[in-house]
């Protein structure tokens, strides 16, 4: 599935199937996550991929540019991300007008938001929509899990943030970067599977 955005631009259905695909969607969660983690020093909360979610690639002049997943049973956005080299061009709002004009309900987006996010809400008129307490309590887990692996292959502890308990931004850095491989690994590794031989 592909939909037109604009000359140039495009918004295609990712593909689990694709090796490319695959290394572009992980690169790009990577960034996203780090990113989120330099601006709040805390682990973003959304996934890209998911059983309930459909997952979309920004493609501009051939190039990826960002990723959209949407969770299509509450009509929401679970995580739009742009590279920073394609932001400013309304390759976003082009996209979340065009779902918004074909949703039997205002689009939302999925809370929390970065400050972008919270402008581009209000600029379009979407819905803010909070994690089910179900979904939170999953990304609290995760969170945990992912805090306890980053603190016990961090060796740095206290001598870079003077607490044992907190894991230094680097061995942070590289825990998330580990986290976005095992994420989109394992559901690409899933849909193979499905697919059979």
């Amino acid at each position: 599935m592909a939909i037109q955005l604009g000359e140039g631009a495009v918004l295609e259905g990712y593909d689990a199937l694709k090796a490319a695909d695959v290394s572009s969607l992980e690169g790009m969660f990577s960034s996203y996550l780090l990113e989120e983690f330099d601006r709040t020093g805390e682990m973003a909360f959304g996934n890209p991929v998911a059983g309930y979610l459909s997952t979309f690639l920004f493609r501009y002049e051939g190039e990826d540019a960002g990723f959209l997943s949407m969770d299509t049973s509450r009509y929401s956005v679970e995580v739009i991300y742009m590279k920073e080299e394609f932001r400013g061009r309304g390759l976003a709002t082009l996209a979340l007008t065009e779902f918004n004009r074909h949703c039997p309900q205002t689009l939302a987006l999925k809370t929390p938001l970065s400050p972008g996010g919270e402008a581009l809400a209000a600029r379009l008129g979407l819905d803010l929509a909070d994690n089910t307490p179900a979904e939170a309590a999953k990304n609290e887990i995760v969170l945990q899990s992912i805090l306890q692996s980053i603190r016990t292959g961090c060796p740095h502890g206290a001598k870079k943030t003077g607490d044992p308990r907190k894991p230094c931004k680097r061995c942070y850095r590289r825990g998330l970067r580990r986290y976005a491989s095992v994420v989109i690994g394992k559901h690409a590794q899933a849909k193979r599977m499905l697919a059979g031989p």
